[in-house]
């Protein structure tokens, strides 16, 4: 008699685990598929984060450049001048800290865009254009096939006379040299 009972409340526990398996595995199949579904959307926001922010990124760098006003070159910085460089820093071939480069820079501005034609002599050697700020003038070599060398230069007006600055040359295999820039207004006779 002791056996029919413990058999039936086997057969009842039995009937009852199936039973309670079936519920778990389903409850196990509907955590996994919600687990699918915030993973599919974490990546969905993730992608939407990347995106925001690189927008955010080209539209604060398109302020920036729109925040600095240009404005056009006075007269009394068009003209002949003297420049002396000195190289303060390179990790570049063919460059030394404290090579000295001399050069004369014809300066000349229309509406509110600045050109530099630098000679050696009488020779053209390169052309710079770029704008006039108010107080500097930033300029950089025109990127062409031909050459993927960049010069960009940054002068501070000390007076209608005197400028300094720096030239930064960065080369196609990343290097960069520069140049603290002092110039002096040519006298014209």
């Amino acid at each position: 008699m002791i056996s029919i009972i413990i058999l039936a409340l086997l057969a009842q526990y039995g009937c009852g685990f199936d039973e309670r398996k079936k519920q778990l595995d389903q409850r196990e199949q509907a955590l996994i598929a919600r687990e699918q579904l915030v993973m599919i959307k974490e990546k969905q926001l993730k992608l939407l984060e990347d995106s925001l922010k690189k927008n955010f990124e080209k539209i604060d760098s398109a302020n920036l450049s729109q925040a600095e006003q240009t404005f056009p070159l006075p007269d009394s910085l068009a003209g002949s001048w003297n420049v002396n460089m000195v190289c303060t820093q390179t990790n570049c071939t063919g460059f030394a800290v404290g090579d000295i480069r001399k050069e004369t820079w014809q300066i000349a501005g229309v509406d509110n865009n600045v050109t530099i034609r630098a000679l050696q002599g009488e020779k053209l050697i390169r052309v710079y254009t770029g704008k006039f700020t108010g107080t500097q003038l930033k300029l950089a070599t025109p990127e062409t096939a031909q050459t993927a060398t960049i010069m960009k230069v940054e002068l501070n007006i000390d007076n209608q006379n005197k400028m300094n600055g720096q030239r930064i040359i960065t080369q196609p295999d990343g290097c960069n040299t520069s140049f603290k820039a002092d110039l002096d207004k040519l006298k014209t006779r």
